[in-house]
């Protein structure tokens, strides 16, 4: 949580493009600002620092189709996107999930094609969106760990498939959709056009929703379904950045940056410009939090401390 001021949700430190030195404000607000006890990594560790969900946890399908559809409550969700493999000498590797740019009817077709197969199974498919497919679950009833897109996307697919007796049902369920998908008319067509074709889902996410969500933010500046999920729950406000200026106010927010890359553009567009703002008191704290878990606070009484140092590197 940020308490007051602004909170920034940065990706990982490792993912960000440049050296230090083309962000001299970053350098200035690690250097002698106040560094925060070190935290869970990933999405659910940063997004855990920012809401606190109960049960703990970061039920990934429910939230999202709370988000597009508003009727998860009362029934487990698991989310079943289309997805791309590759396949290679020695297995199918996973290339994309969600992000193959099918055309509305695309979906709405592979989807159909799949309905009866899920739904004989006692798993209802919805694909309300082109990227984030769905199956219900019944309350109560016991899902497989399956892994997140981010953990195995470029890895073998068969190794992220649940195993034992309670995976077999699963792994004959999915082989069967990707037969379907394989032999369905889009999916040939895209192969003639040059384009990957949705030969595969991807099932991760499994949950239902959470009892309780909190946040100590009263708005969210983000696009990304996850974190606006878990606003919504929270009753806060979910807001976009429509220009390149910052909003006026931004006192107790929390801008979502998690997919910028640039060192040099965020210095530019964000840090310099909130950095100014807390030396003029215009608001009252400036936090980072990176998705490797670290983080840093900057308020406006520690540009006094002329003895520290800005920041050489994120150590």
């Amino acid at each position: 949580m940020s308490g007051a001021g602004c909170l920034l949700l940065l990706p990982p430190r490792a993912k960000l493009r440049g050296e230090l030195s083309e962000a001299p404000s970053l350098q200035r607000l690690i250097g002698r600002g106040d560094a925060l006890e070190d935290g869970e990594a990933g999405e659910l560790g940063q997004l855990g620092r920012m809401f606190d969900i109960v049960p703990l946890g970061l039920p990934a399908a429910a939230l999202s189709r709370q988000f597009d559809c508003g009727d998860a409550g009362g029934a487990q969700w698991l989310r079943a996107d289309p997805a791309f493999l590759q396949p290679e000498m020695n297995g199918v590797r996973l290339m994309a999930v969600g992000e193959l740019g099918l055309r509305p009817e695309e979906a709405s077709a592979l989807a159909e094609a799949l309905m009866p197969l899920f739904g004989d199974a006692g798993l209802p498919l919805s694909a309300p969106t082109t990227q984030r497919w769905y199956l219900q679950v019944e309350s109560g009833a016991r899902i497989p760990t399956f892994s997140s897109p981010e953990d195995a996307l470029g890895d073998d697919y068969g190794s992220h498939m649940p195993h034992g007796d309670e995976g077999r049902r699963w792994r004959a369920l999915l082989n069967e959709a990707q037969v379907i998908l394989h032999n369905h008319p889009v999916n040939q067509a895209r192969v003639a056009a040059g384009r990957n074709p949705a030969n595969a889902l991807w099932v991760w996410g499994g949950g239902a929703l959470p009892q309780q969500v909190l946040s100590g933010v009263g708005a969210l500046y983000s696009s990304e379904v996850l974190a606006c999920g878990l606003a919504k729950l929270a009753g806060i406000s979910i807001e976009r950045i429509e220009s390149d200026e910052l909003p006026e106010q931004l006192e107790d927010s929390s801008i979502d940056l998690r997919g910028a890359r640039s060192l040099e553009a965020l210095e530019s567009a964000v840090f310099a410009p909130l950095m100014e703002r807390v030396g003029k008191g215009k608001l009252s704290g400036l936090t980072v939090d990176f998705g490797d878990g670290s983080g840093w606070n900057y308020r406006r009484n520690h540009g006094l401390r002329f003895w520290k140092r800005p920041a050489t590197s994120f150590q």
